[in-house]
């Protein structure tokens, strides 16, 4: 039988978006294809979640799990993880972001999330960009085929690399079945924990520049002067503080915001869901984006999205958000305030989010990512 070999040492990171990925479409795709053989590479000490426990070993065929300590983008990763697969000789590969052992000579697919770092590449000197661009030029141009998550990331992928179009899939990614509407009090009370007492607009995501944050404090500042329904009302940021990024504290003290802003730290993955039914308004002001995962979660739980209109955002989105020109703080600040201000539209953007959210499933995921690897297997 054919071994599938599927590059899981992203599992370590439990918490942060490849991660996520890693874990929802192994759990997706060992539901679909019970009797395939597959190996999965982990970082030692990694654990699983109880679902995914369950995927790798309810199944006719179990995973076989071997632990690889190279990290990712480390020298072991070029020299002992090529020995690994060179050793384990896989009929297939997926690394599920570009990273990868750029010696190695076996069929493998790469899962390309977006080329934000291609733009936006502020941390990090020479060197760094050097590897990055090495990196992912052999990714692209090695691999049997490539998986993305928006059309969007496609054409870009095509045309940055000059690939047929026909080597990139396009594999949108799902939205966990938790992100739903909640109206259990009890439940909903979880988000005090986060300082989250009185009317909020949320924002999700990492501390980056092209997250656009800054510029979203300055449109906060205008809508707390538009918004009279609301005298009290804040703006969230949920994630990990970054003490590389000291911006956006430093901004919010210029701007005398500093009674106005929480900065909730880490969120355990299930009050995410609580924290989104809370809130009044979802703002994403990303300038570059392959795919936009925190609003489809939004949408999943009820919440009016308001949004930047670049890149993947509006093909995600579609008609479930309203959007705005990110570079232009008084568009923004407009589009938040007229979603507050306006009941009617609050009620046709939840409507038409939920309806969006809907078409997203990692199942779908798995399906079009298990027709890939059958196509390089069985050819």
């Amino acid at each position: 039988m054919n071994k599938v070999l599927f590059d899981g040492r992203f599992l370590s990171l439990s918490h942060a978006g490849l991660g996520r990925y890693s874990s929802e479409l192994l759990k997706s795709l060992l539901k679909l294809d019970k009797k395939q053989k597959y190996i999965l590479t982990v970082i030692p000490g990694t654990s699983f979640d109880k679902d995914l426990s369950r995927a790798l070993n309810e199944r006719d065929e179990p995973v076989e799990i071997l632990e690889a300590s190279a990290r990712h983008y480390s020298w072991a990763e070029q020299t002992g993880y090529l020995s690994l697969l060179n050793k384990l000789k896989p009929d297939l590969v997926h690394f599920p972001h570009f990273n990868h052992p750029i010696f190695y000579k076996g069929d493998f697919v790469v899962t390309i999330h977006d080329l934000t770092l291609s733009d936006y590449h502020e941390r990090g000197g020479a060197l760094k960009r050097f590897l990055y661009d090495k990196m992912i030029t052999s990714a692209a141009q090695k691999s049997k085929k490539i998986l993305t998550v928006s059309d969007y990331v496609k054409k870009q992928l095509t045309r940055k690399f000059s690939l047929p179009l026909k080597k990139v899939v396009t594999t949108y990614n799902g939205i966990d079945p938790k992100f739903t509407e909640i109206t259990n009090p009890t439940t909903l009370s979880r988000a005090d924990h986060y300082g989250l007492k009185e009317p909020y607009i949320v924002s999700v995501g990492q501390w980056r520049s092209h997250k656009n944050l800054l510029r979203l404090l300055e449109a906060f500042k205008k809508v707390i002067e538009n918004t009279p329904r609301y005298p009290r009302l804040k703006l969230a940021f949920v994630g990990r503080r970054e003490s590389k990024y000291p911006q956006l504290q430093e901004k919010i003290v210029e701007l005398g915001l500093g009674d106005r802003i929480i900065l909730t730290g880490f969120v355990k993955d299930e009050d995410l869901p609580v924290i989104y039914n809370n809130a009044i308004l979802f703002v994403f002001a990303s300038l570059s984006e392959g795919f936009g995962l925190p609003g489809l979660e939004a949408q999943a739980c009820g919440l009016p999205v308001v949004s930047s209109k670049k890149t993947a955002l509006p093909e995600i989105y579609g008609e479930g958000a309203f959007y705005f020109n990110p570079e232009n703080v008084t568009d923004m600040a407009e589009k938040m305030a007229k979603v507050i201000n306006d009941k009617y539209l609050r009620e046709k953007l939840k409507k038409l989010g939920l309806k969006n959210s809907q078409k997203y499933s990692w199942d779908k995921t798995a399906q079009k990512t298990l027709a890939v690897y059958r196509e390089i297997l069985y050819k």
